[in-house]
């Protein structure tokens, strides 16, 4: 399959244009990148995927604009960085007049990507500030471009994907190295919950503080609630663990945190719109 380049192309329901360039791939590849390129949006735009089968990497070039990762909210501007992860709900909006538009680099990653994020330590992360990855994103547009056929362009712009990935990984400690002491204390707790059940009463003594105001606290950095943000962290390892292993829902359950593997199907199907057996299927179709 060769590559495809669309210049400077309007898209009229989606209200943006840009390069868009379409990369050869293999179905051999668990991981691969499909398409890669820069959208220059119109005020009015917006793109919404209802539960998103791509994990998207993305880079603030110009303008404002906000993305929202199921019930996580960020606002962005020039520098920042942003993941829209694949299985959840995916809203992008610009918020910048005509003669500023918002504008950004974008990769599509299609296929195992969750683990990726989660050897990074990003799974949990939509939006990092200040970041310096554009000239990343950038070398590979201009790697897609120039078409050298002595070059296995997929394995190039994967290896960019990890490199792009140490990066944000490296923001992202920085700022949570300015994040108030508090919120950091509160999300180390809760990253070792993973595999046990949450209780509020523990959380609030570990941190000296009631748990209306430790939400109140957390909701006000993270955009999330604390339940949200063990729930969403508890659902991505289910789908991880669905994916790359044989272990039966129940025992996946349990480990957990979940006694009750009903209680545990019921949740991951109002939080994915599937069944865990149906998340299984689908995600080892080829």
């Amino acid at each position: 399959m060769d590559i495809i380049q669309i210049d400077n192309l309007l898209n009229p329901a989606l209200r943006k244009y840009g390069d868009i360039l379409a990369l050869p791939h293999s179905q051999d590849l668990s991981l691969y990148v499909p398409m890669i390129g820069i959208n220059i949006c119109a005020p009015t735009y917006k793109n919404i995927r209802e539960k998103a089968d791509i994990t998207v990497l993305g880079h603030v070039i110009n303008g404002h604009g906000e993305i929202k990762v199921n019930a996580e909210t960020h606002r962005l501007e020039r520098g920042d960085s942003f993941i829209l992860k694949k299985g959840s709900r995916h809203e992008v909006t610009a918020l910048s007049a005509a003669n500023e538009p918002w504008t950004y680099y974008w990769y599509n990653l299609h296929g195992n990507s969750l683990p990726l994020l989660e050897a990074f330590q990003l799974l949990q992360t939509s939006y990092i500030p200040n970041t310096s990855v554009g000239s990343l994103f950038q070398r590979g547009l201009d790697a897609v471009k120039q078409r050298d056929e002595d070059i296995d362009i997929q394995t190039t712009i994967t290896l960019g994907c990890t490199e792009i990935l140490i990066a944000l990984q490296q923001s992202a400690v920085r700022s949570t190295d300015h994040s108030p002491p508090l919120l950091i204390r509160m999300k180390r707790y809760l990253d070792q919950l993973v595999g046990e059940p949450f209780n509020s009463e523990d959380f609030s003594r570990q941190m000296a503080l009631s748990f209306k105001q430790l939400n109140r606290i957390f909701k006000l950095h993270t955009g999330s609630t604390v339940y949200q943000y063990v729930l969403n962290r508890k659902i991505d390892m289910a789908k991880m663990m669905l994916q790359d292993t044989d272990m039966p829902v129940g025992d996946i359950a349990v480990h957990l945190g979940y006694e009750d593997p009903q209680y545990f199907s019921n949740l991951f199907k109002q939080k994915t719109g599937l069944s865990p057996t149906s998340h299984r299927q689908y995600a080892k179709e080829p």
